[in-house]
């Protein structure tokens, strides 16, 4: 369940900015992925061997500057901390409320309306638009926007 002793007032962008993550949630693999493969694409169009000989430690930390440039990489990093964000709080939740916020964000294609969704979680559409607001003013502070 969520906690409830944290009450704060999104702004309407404020809430659609979370919204926007949300509905990212299920690409993020594809889209840490497609940022990995940025990354090793714009290292090898900069070549760094101005002198024109072959530096001796270059080789041998090929896979350690991977590393590094992944775990320093701001895209990356978002990504990563938003996943983390998002699945904390849906491990929390109530088979029903998790119901809401996947057909409400996770879906992309048919995104069915709170009519409909209250009805496949079995709870009025009011319920809906309470329980969705609930989840994002309290997944808002956790997000890296």
């Amino acid at each position: 369940m969520i906690n409830r002793n944290h009450p704060i007032k999104l702004s309407h962008k404020e809430i659609k900015k979370a919204e926007i993550i949300l509905s990212q949630y299920p690409y993020f693999n594809y889209l840490e992925q497609e940022r990995k493969e940025e990354l090793e694409r714009l290292k090898s169009e900069v070549d760094e061997n101005i002198g024109g000989g072959r530096s001796s430690s270059s080789d041998s930390h090929v896979h350690e500057n991977k590393v590094i440039k992944f775990s320093d990489d701001d895209v990356l990093n978002k990504i990563k901390r938003n996943r983390t964000a998002i699945e904390a709080m849906l491990s929390h939740l109530e088979p029903y409320q998790k119901q809401i916020i996947e057909l409400s964000y996770f879906q992309r294609f048919n995104q069915p309306n709170a009519v409909r969704i209250a009805s496949v979680a079995n709870v009025s559409r009011a319920t809906v638009f309470r329980y969705r607001n609930h989840f994002i003013t309290h997944l808002y502070p956790q997000l890296k926007l």
